[in-house]
C-alpha cells in the first residue's frame, strides 16, 4: 500500500503571514495537532502544538513564520507506508506532509498508519 492510499488529501493549511491565533483556531476546529504552512501552494513549513507553546500569550500578534518549523521532513505520494513509518520513527515526528513536485497534496499522520487490533468475539456472540 502507498502513502496516497492513506493520506488526508487537501489538508487545511496556513500561510506564513497568518497569526498564530488564526493557526491555533484552525487546528482546534479541525481537531489536529499540526498544520502545514504554504506559500503559493508550495510547502514551506509546518506548525505544531509544540511550536505554539512559547507564544500562547502572544498568539494574536505573532506570525506563523516566527514559530513554524521550516523545511519539514516530507514524503512522496508514491512512497510505501513502510517508508513513511520509517521516516516518522527516524525523525521522531507525528506527521509527514505529502509533496508532489514541490506542491503540498496531503498529509499522513502516525494515527493514519495505526491498524485496529483484532479482538475476539464475546462468548455467545453470533454473526
Amino acid at each position: 500500500m502507498l502513502v496516497r492510499d492513506c493520506m488526508t488529501k487537501e489538508p487545511v493549511t496556513v500561510e506564513r503571514s497568518d497569526t498564530l491565533a488564526s493557526a491555533y483556531m484552525k487546528m482546534k476546529e479541525g481537531g489536529f495537532r499540526r498544520i502545514p504552512v504554504v506559500q503559493a501552494g508550495e510547502l514551506i513549513g509546518i506548525l505544531t502544538e509544540y511550536d505554539l507553546r512559547p507564544y500562547m500569550e502572544l498568539r494574536d500578534s505573532i506570525l506563523v513564520v516566527s514559530a513554524m518549523t521550516p523545511a519539514p521532513v516530507t514524503v512522496s505520494p508514491s512512497a510505501t507506508l513502510e517508508h513513511a513509518i520509517a521516516l516518522l520513527r527516524k525523525s521522531q515526528i507525528g506527521a509527514l506532509p505529502v509533496v508532489d513536485h514541490g506542491s503540498l497534496i496531503g498529509i499522513i499522520t502516525a494515527s493514519d498508519l495505526w491498524f485496529p487490533t483484532p479482538r475476539p468475539l464475546l462468548e455467545g456472540a453470533r454473526h
